[in-house]
């Protein structure tokens, strides 16, 4: 019985461990439009894909972008956007004034949109 016990624990821890490493976004909810030059290109390598653009006040920006297969189908790949390029983001930013984070929706570059997750819902 206790072998019975300390495999459906192990099985439980398992099985949450995933669920517990992912976050949430309730720390980015003011949507916001930003322009800026790429200074770091898109990076797929992370749970999440990345890229930094700076703005016109000199302003580093973070950008998380979605999970790198999904970023991947909206077409938006490493090596796509060249860094030095103009970039429009809209997502939502982080409600830390400190923090320059945007969890991005829509990347545009060159004319194309490249919508890594659906558009927010009115």
């Amino acid at each position: 019985m206790k072998m019975r016990n300390v495999m459906f624990a192990l099985l439980a821890m398992i099985l949450t461990v995933p669920v517990l490493g992912h976050h949430g976004w309730s720390a980015n909810v003011d949507e916001i439009e930003v322009t800026g030059t790429v200074e770091r290109g898109v990076s797929l390598s992370g749970p999440h894909g990345t890229m930094q653009i700076r703005d016109a006040d000199d302003q580093l920006w973070d950008i998380t972008l979605a999970p790198a297969p999904r970023t991947h189908r909206a077409g938006l790949r490493e090596g796509t956007v060249p860094v030095g390029d103009e970039v429009t983001v809209i997502g939502e930013r982080n409600t830390d004034p400190g923090r320059y984070e945007i969890k991005v929706r829509r990347v545009t570059w060159n004319g194309q949109h490249f919508d890594v997750y659906p558009p927010a819902r009115s």
